[in-house]
């Protein structure tokens, strides 16, 4: 009988069921051969049954192909299934045949030689013993790596490992093992083309920086990153770190050891913690395979109308293969020079364009080298071996091992014209953003067709397009695990007719969010595939963004720079946002990000600053613009509903602002809150220095040294108890700043002790108009303030200065070069008050909440942090860490700069 998907699948669940059941001290080793069948059958039955499916799909069924393509195509796949047999299959000679598995013909007479050959070949490889039986499948194209005998302090010298290798362009699931029969036989490790390779040491020196060692590393024994390899990979080399600078340090090199420490057979822990503790100079001993693998060309190309004609993926921060920075072909157009001249293939490396070196380079990089390119061209390529083993290359590239509508990576169409593809909508975004699409010839239909979805965490799991002039809307983006993705049948390209009954056709993008939004957990929507129009409508909207761009006088900064460093002034939940053409990049308030592209006006591609300096994470996030964008339009609406409340509040517009400008403590009991304007002519200088409220989104940032110890302002309910606590539990931490006064020294009061008593009102005043004080008021015609030597004094001790002020002194405080800790305690709910504060009524909780709220709108964007938590407890020990992450040597502070 014929054997289904669900076949597998289905044998799958029943193993696994059983082994559950499993759970006897006498029944472990039954329990232990079947997870070792599991393995197996995963990583060589399943996937065979599957590869035969895509093969049939995706060659046989293609019609735009030639039968002499497909017989090609057809020849490689069987050479290939003939060279990797399942084990399972055959071991035992008595055991039943599997009922899918039907008697092989002999393989074509053109493949018998090549076979015979590389059958001689396996049999006189090096091996390389090992006492453990292991099977490793290759994931994604990156190198299996053997088990080497651990160096210790004195490592051996190379020794050649023979590793299986799946090359580029090749069938990316195809599963390889390291088998042993017993203890004492060492296995043989052979890859699918018979070629060992070998591996070659380093000694990389690298010198700490304040942004660390600058590279990612993966694996260890816990979670190994390639197979069951333990081995810690660099995965990601980080441009301006340490090691970029050094420029030996490669993706895919294996750590040996870090300062004579070993690494081999390590956890992941043990590894991050051997390079934490290895100091300020570091020594790293690494290894790598040894380059020769792939065949080295140089084609020599001429432009014609078409341009050069391809389409690449790759780079930095968007690597096309796991763990490669390199630039990779992955499509060679119709009538482009590449394809009249016939060499270029799928799958090749791109190693240079003309003299440009395009190794270890960015995406946009990569894309500008080949567009300054004239008429001759120049390309140094790489070709993968499976290729370099044909006589004669295919005629056309093999299909991609995943449907178009779910590619991640960014191609970029290297042409002069839009005819036959076109970019994404944000092609100068610089991320991640799904390439161009194509007809999709599996989708079984073009009519439109129903679609149930259920919501998850993340919502339905898609982005849309569209809603402009009528034009339709449209699915841009498939979020990875998402539900759309697990259902398989909404794919990027498809138009959305109608949400639940509610008719999209004619929606605006608004419209179509918010349907999509309110649609309830079950959603059912009707979709029709239709690229065409898809394409059609991303050419129009790349072509609007480039006349834009040609013509714009700069006014913007934003789009002039190529990369900054922001503070993020609001959270950003990439899932909620329906207009994301790729993967966004999650963050909160207060979160630094190294934008590294902002020439787009509506998206930027950025990464997160850790506190410990490194840079983690890539994705798209919205641009200062659309932010703003979005904002006033919300708040247009809310206008709009709630009028008649803005008329009541204006009644409140003139009201004095009271400001606290006494520090905790020194308050006389006679004293109470006083308003700035009481100051009369000296208001000019102790008001609020912000102007029109602006849309916060983000603000420029450069580090810098710390030269005092940060004074600390906490701001929102319970900011006094927690003051409290944190002088009372750390008093060698923080300490109080004295307050200046005018007023008469009283008998039990002690100058210098109490307050600093000024003898002369004009000299205060000239104080205060000249910006020594951070904040001041009057009472009783006496002068009350804060001044900047004050907390000076307190900073020179080591001591966080706990401040008692009101927001307008942050900003102070920053002119004078303080940069304060401005933690801002924003309260859940009144509910949450009410839970912190036992004494306190629902009145007064409602006040409370209401005067957070206005606080954070006022002075949102000087906070360091926004701090929230359901205790007292929480909230504590939340502050506590922002202290701790905030205190240097180094911060972030605001660039004279703006955006």
């Amino acid at each position: 009988m014929p054997v289904r998907k669900q076949d597998a699948h289905r044998a799958l669940e029943l193993l696994e069921d059983y082994h559950g059941r499993l759970n006897s001290q006498q029944d472990r080793p039954l329990r232990t051969a079947i997870e070792r069948v599991i393995r197996i059958f995963k990583s060589r039955l399943f996937q065979a049954l599957l590869d035969i499916q895509e093969f049939y799909e995706v060659t046989l069924l293609d019609d735009s192909k030639t039968n002499q393509q497909k017989t090609l195509e057809t020849l490689e796949i069987a050479s290939k299934w003939e060279h990797n047999t399942p084990p399972i299959v055959g071991t035992n000679q008595n055991s039943e045949r599997y009922r899918y598995e039907d008697e092989l013909p002999p393989p074509p007479p053109e493949l018998m030689d090549k076979k015979a050959q590389e059958n001689k070949s396996q049999k006189t490889t090096t091996t390389v013993t090992t006492t453990k039986q292991v099977t490793q499948p290759v994931k994604t194209q990156q190198p299996t790596v053997a088990k080497e005998p651990s160096p210790a302090r004195q490592v051996p010298p190379p020794t050649k490992v023979i590793v299986p290798r799946t090359p580029p362009g090749v069938q990316k699931s195809q599963p390889q093992a390291v088998d042993q029969l017993d203890s004492t036989t060492p296995p043989t490790i052979v890859n699918g083309n018979s070629t060992p390779i070998e591996y070659e040491y380093e000694n990389i020196n690298l010198i700490r920086g304040s942004a660390g060692l600058g590279f990612s590393i993966a694996g260890g024994t816990d979670n190994p990153h390639i197979g069951d390899d333990p081995s810690i990979y660099i995965t990601k080399v980080i441009p301006g770190g340490a090691a970029a600078d050094d420029g030996r340090l490669c993706v895919n090199d294996i750590i040996v050891s870090v300062n004579d420490i070993t690494c081999e057979n390590v956890t992941h822990a043990d590894s991050v913690d051997a390079l934490k503790r290895a100091g300020t100079n570091v020594n790293l001993f690494v290894k790598r395979p040894k380059t020769g693998d792939d065949k080295v060309v140089e084609y020599n190309l001429i432009k014609g109308s078409k341009g050069l004609g391809f389409s690449i993926a790759g780079g930095i921060g968007n690597q096309h293969i796991p763990g490669d920075n390199g630039i990779f072909v992955t499509k060679v157009i119709e009538g482009g020079a590449a394809e009249v001249d016939g060499r270029l293939q799928v799958g090749d490396k791109l190693i240079a364009v003309n003299e440009a070196n395009l190794d270890n380079v960015t995406h946009e990089d990569a894309v500008a080298a080949l567009k300054a390119t004239k008429e001759h061209v120049k390309l140094t390529v790489a070709k993968p071996k499976f290729y370099a083993e044909h006589e004669s290359p295919p005629e056309s590239s093999p299909p991609p091992a995943t449907p178009p509508a779910k590619t991640e990576y960014v191609q970029e169409t290297v042409t002069t014209t839009t005819k036959t593809t076109y970019p994404t909508s944000t092609p100068k975004a610089g991320g991640p953003a799904p390439g161009p699409i194509e007809a999709d010839e599996s989708v079984p239909t073009r009519e439109p067709r129903k679609i149930i979805l259920h919501k998850g965490n993340n919502g339905l799991g898609f982005n849309i397009v569209g809603g402009e002039d009528g034009e339709g809307i449209f699915v841009s983006f498939i979020v990875a695990g998402g539900s759309a993705d697990l259902s398989g049948e909404l794919r990027r390209g498809d138009q959305l007719l109608a949400v639940n009954d509610t008719d999209l056709r004619e929606a605006t993008h608004e419209q179509a969010a918010t349907t999509l939004k309110n649609a309830g957990d079950t959603v059912e929507i009707v979709a029709q595939y239709k690229p065409e129009e898809y394409n059609r409508f991303e050419a129009k909207i790349y072509d609007l963004r480039e006349q834009m761009m040609n013509t714009s006088t700069g006014s913007l900064r934003t789009t002039t720079k190529k990369t900054l460093y922001v503070r993020a002034l609001f959270d950003y939940d990439p899932t909620k946002d329906s207009g994301l053409p790729s993967k966004g990049l999650q963050f909160k308030y207060g979160d630094i990000l190294h934008v590294t592209n902002a020439s787009d006006d509506e998206w930027w591609q950025a990464r997160i600053i850790t506190t410990d300096g490194e840079e983690e994470g890539m994705g798209i996030i919205p641009s200062k613009k659309r932010v703003e964008r979005k904002e006033r339009s919300r708040l247009k609406k809310v206008e709009f509903k709630g009028k008649q409340g803005e008329k009541a509040g204006d009644k409140d517009k003139g009201k004095k602002k009271k400001k606290k400008w006494w520090s905790k403590g020194k308050e006389p009991k006679e004293t109470e809150d006083v308003s700035a304007d009481e100051l009369g002519g000296l208001n000019g200088s102790t008001g609020d220095l912000r102007g029109d409220e602006a849309i916060l989104t983000y603000e420029a940032v450069v580090q810098q040294e710390l030269k005092w110890t940060r004074p600390v302002i906490i701001l929102g309910p319970t900011k006094d108890r927690i003051n409290d606590d944190l002088i009372s539990e750390y008093p060698d931490k923080f300490g109080s700043c004295i307050p200046h006064t005018t007023r008469q020294r009283r008998d039990y009061e002690v100058d210098g002790r109490d307050y600093h008593f000024v003898e002369s009102r004009e000299q205060m005043e000239k104080d205060i108009q000249n910006h020594l004080f951070i904040e001041a008021g009057q009472y009783n015609d006496n002068l009350y303030g804060t001044s900047v030597t004050s907390v000076k004094n307190v900073a020179e001790r080591q001591k966080h200065c706990i401040l008692d002020v009101s927001g307008n002194a942050i900003k102070r405080l920053q002119v004078a070069q303080l940069y304060p800790i401005a933690i801002f305690i924003k309260p859940i709910s009144i509910e949450s008050i009410m839970e912190m504060n036992k004494r306190i009524t629902e009145d007064q909780a409602n006040k409370t909440y209401e005067r957070a709220i206005k606080l954070e709108q006022e002075f949102g964007e000087y906070f360091t942090a926004v701090v929230q938590g359901n205790t007292q407890d929480e909230v504590y020990a939340k502050v506590k860490e922002v202290i701790r992450d905030q205190s240097g040597p180094t911060i972030w502070v605001p660039a004279k700069e703006k955006l």
